[in-house]
């Protein structure tokens, strides 16, 4: 499964991407959601190092992204990913999330698409 991200400014323009990729076959929808969790992470990771301090986080896991505006825990391990991810956030001034169809998202399906060709992560 390949993850890919782009980093905008606070006027739309792309000033980085990142990709990665994961040896994941044959995953159920379950575990798909895991790994968009992780990679969530990862991107705010990512835009911590780089000094962001407001972002907005667009991903095509409509479930996710409704778990990571909830107020309410959960403790099931996605919830324990999504806390963490919550956790995380508080990195930043401000953390906003958007469900985009991933079809309307192409600088991530095309990053995604490149990744294929690197060995781990690449910035």
């Amino acid at each position: 499964m390949c993850k890919g991200a782009a980093v905008m400014d606070d006027r739309g323009r792309k000033v980085a991407g990142a990709a990665s990729i994961h040896d994941l076959d044959c995953l159920e929808s379950k575990e798909q959601e895991e790994v968009e969790a992780l990679a969530t992470r990862k991107v705010l990771t990512f835009a911590h190092e780089l000094g962001f301090q407001n972002v907005i986080l667009e991903g095509d896991a409509f479930s996710l992204n409704q778990a990571l505006k909830s107020q309410e825990q959960n403790l099931c391990p996605l919830g324990l990913l999504v806390e963490d991810v919550k956790v995380y956030s508080n990195h930043f001034r401000r953390v906003l999330y958007s469900h985009v169809k991933r079809n309307n998202n192409s600088v991530a399906h095309n990053l995604a698409k490149y990744v294929i060709s690197i060995p781990d992560f690449q910035v």
